[in-house]
């Protein structure tokens, strides 16, 4: 069935209303379904979607403070959270009412009193939707032959993640690589392995990334890119050393490599400090000319260089 094709009991669902009888009465209904999350105000839910992002949202329009039509203008101004969806649990019924609701950017209503059939339905609905959704995305991101990030993935959420660390104050790092004499290595091999030698060093590659800070993509031929956040400069030197040694430890025979018996990578590296401010341009052109120096450097190496504090 489609429901657990997309496996919708993984799905984490966030509860915004300041009555504690609402929000109780939406996880009596939804937990045995979903992961619960739950905020009583406006501020709380969006500190809650910083930490977690959520499937979807069970917003309550009229709070104390910020508004639920509030709330979702603000998520749906961030490309990290616009494609949330949102339903409003309102008890507003007046048409003016309505067309703010959805101008504010939500997908559909529930109204108070619940109706707790109408609940369940409409949130399994959205939440197949969105699943929908995300893996047709994940497919149009996805380099079809190493499984990892393709470069429409790294052009569309880089900038994102580059924004993210600028206002939150975060460290993050640019880092380009390519596999060593790539070329001489098809030819001496053919093309079907070389595309198993892709694979296995992109696998090898993501490996090396700290869960949740970092994503790796294809940028091209035997190319790769990748952001770090929130790593010191320091650890991030260490992540790059490993997939150095990571990649030369397969062991996979290049006869036609000069620099090692085996197939190697070569990296080059722009970190970018907390307070450091500069287009993400710059910082992409500045560790692919470091991956060149490396290369005239003998290969088998990184080069890094600090932007910022």
């Amino acid at each position: 069935m489609l429901m657990d094709f997309f496996n919708l009991k993984n799905a984490d669902v966030l509860v915004v209303d300041d009555q504690l009888s609402n929000i109780q009465l939406m996880n009596l209904l939804l937990k045995d379904h979903y992961n619960i999350y739950m905020a009583r105000s406006g501020e709380e839910a969006l500190e809650v979607v910083e930490k977690q992002v959520p499937d979807i949202i069970l917003l309550d329009v009229t709070m104390p403070g910020m508004s639920g039509l509030e709330v979702c203008r603000l998520l749906k101004k961030k490309p990290l959270y616009e494609n949330i969806p949102v339903i409003f649990i309102t008890a507003l019924g007046d048409t003016d009412d309505e067309i703010e609701c959805w101008k504010a950017g939500c997908v559909d209503f529930v109204r108070k009193p619940i109706n707790n059939y109408t609940l369940i339905n409409r949130v399994k609905a959205h939440l197949t939707l969105k699943f929908q959704s995300d893996a047709l995305r994940r497919i149009a991101l996805t380099d079809g032959l190493t499984g990892v990030g393709n470069r429409r993935s790294f052009d569309l959420q880089s900038p994102e993640l580059f924004e993210m660390c600028l206002d939150n104050a975060l460290s993050c790092a640019v880092i380009m690589l390519d596999i060593d004499f790539f070329k001489g290595f098809n030819d001496c091999y053919g093309h079907l392995a070389g595309d198993d030698c892709l694979k296995l060093v992109a696998k090898t590659v993501e490996q090396q990334i700290p869960k949740g800070k970092g994503q790796l993509a294809r940028y091209g031929g035997e190319e790769f890119v990748m952001m770090l956040t929130g790593l010191s400069e320091e650890k991030i030197e260490d992540v790059i050393k490993s997939i150095l040694k990571s990649v030369v430890n397969l062991k996979v025979p290049h006869e036609q490599s000069l620099c090692s018996e085996y197939v190697t990578v070569t990296a080059g590296c722009a970190f970018v400090g907390r307070d450091a401010n500069m287009p993400l341009e710059d910082v992409i052109h500045q560790a692919d000319g470091l991956r060149y120096q490396a290369k005239q450097a003998g290969r088998n190496q990184f080069a890094s260089v600090s932007m910022g504090s």
